[in-house]
């Protein structure tokens, strides 16, 4: 993903398990250019997940979503 793509309310694919990925938000992105991306993941259907959950990425195994 270009750098100039990543700001805060992109939508993104995350990479998760071996072979999936799961989409979620970008929340806060740090560095010119970007060297750390926060992302709040989407809950799957049926999750009882009491908080978002939000983790810190390195951008580029981030893609488009």
């Amino acid at each position: 993903m270009a750098s100039s793509q990543l700001r805060e309310g992109t939508r993104v694919r995350v990479p998760w398990g071996l072979d999936q990925d799961i989409e979620g938000t970008i929340v806060e992105v740090w560095g010119d250019p970007p060297t750390q991306v926060r992302v709040q993941l989407d809950a799957e259907p049926g999750d009882d997940v009491g908080e978002p959950i939000v983790i810190l990425l390195s951008p580029t195994v981030l893609t488009a979503a």
